[in-house]
């Protein structure tokens, strides 16, 4: 069967819906479960693990070739998924020990292996720290303790040395921020570049609820329709990952989800037709964020702070992680 063949099977407004997520784990789902087909080019595994009481979930996607990174509209790489207990029940402890444990492992698993610990790794917050929805990048660094400028070869197992970096927005700066960042690694030759941004969600209930990690980088802005330069190895020269947390939801996709409600029941709506005239008005789709995003944002940027730490510092761990961060 060729590409064509393959690609006949998928509606194309289902492949356009798909392109459009930022999580692959999503994606994989939508297209998979709409279909009811497996996906070729695409691998898909789950691993559970304890968070205190609660159990909580691993979805690994792996985009195998080109055939899988034109259906799922993202580069051949893996796309790792941490589902997280309810964040507003489980304990901060649980949480910031077992998930952070997860994602040290995740990072470890995605970076190239072999890093020097005598060779930088350069962290980059990316969002708006004035604006809670976009603030994820930069809360993050606040809770990095940069290691770079004090790192000595006799510290090497003890600590690594770590740079931070939160280069704000395009609409603040008047500056790329890859073209920042890649000015950064030009002057500091960093092993890998880690940068951190906040994701928009395909469901509600996956807002807050989830991690992302890749080892494909990022473009900034694409979940909310404001694409700006990507931040990946082709551009800067030296592996890049990419962690993410979705805190917001498309208006788009709760419209989608109340019209196939609609849809199930006599007459039938069509629902595109639907979204497109409520939404005619914006000029970009509007997106939401929970109320609870004041108390969660912050403890999520801790917990992905306690996964880094605990991944780039030889000597840090579930129980003395704390000692190698900042304002935790």
């Amino acid at each position: 069967m060729n590409n064509f063949e393959r690609n006949s099977v998928f509606a194309p407004h289902l492949l356009a819906r798909v392109k459009a997520l930022d999580m692959a784990a999503e994606a994989h789902s939508l297209l998979k479960g709409d279909a009811d087909v497996e996906i070729s080019g695409v691998s898909h595994s789950e691993q559970t693990f304890a968070c205190g009481p609660h159990t909580a979930k691993t979805v690994t996607i792996e985009i195998l070739d080109d055939y899988g990174a034109e259906l799922l509209g993202r580069d051949i790489g893996s796309y790792i998924t941490i589902e997280l207990p309810a964040m507003q029940t489980a304990g901060t402890g649980d949480l910031l020990q077992a998930v952070g444990q997860q994602i040290a492992q995740t990072i470890c698993r995605l970076l190239p292996p072999n890093i020097p610990t005598t060779q930088p790794i350069l962290l980059v917050g990316l969002g708006n720290l004035q604006t809670t929805a976009d603030a994820i990048g930069p809360r993050v660094i606040s809770h990095i303790q940069p290691t770079n400028h004090i790192f000595r070869p006799d510290f090497a197992t003890d600590i690594r040395p770590v740079a931070a970096l939160s280069p704000g927005v395009v609409g603040n700066t008047g500056i790329e921020t890859a073209d920042l960042i890649k000015d950064v690694c030009s002057r500091l030759d960093p092993a890998a570049v880690i940068a951190i941004d906040a994701l928009a969600a395909g469901k509600i209930a996956n807002v807050l609820g989830s991690i992302q990690i890749c080892d494909t980088g990022i473009r900034p802005g694409s979940g909310v329709q404001n694409h700006r330069k990507a931040i990946n190895q082709d551009y800067l020269g030296v592996p890049v990952l990419a962690i993410g947390i979705p805190t917001v939801v498309q208006a788009t996709a709760i419209i989608h989800e109340v019209v196939q409600l609609c849809q199930n029941h006599p007459p039938k709506l069509d629902a595109r037709q639907i979204i497109h005239q409520m939404l005619a008005d914006f000029e970009q789709p509007p997106v939401l964020t929970p109320k609870e995003a004041d108390e969660l944002i912050p403890l999520a940027s801790r917990i992905i702070a306690a996964g880094l730490t605990m991944a780039l510092h030889p000597a840090a761990d579930k129980n003395n992680y704390a000692d190698y961060m900042q304002g935790v």
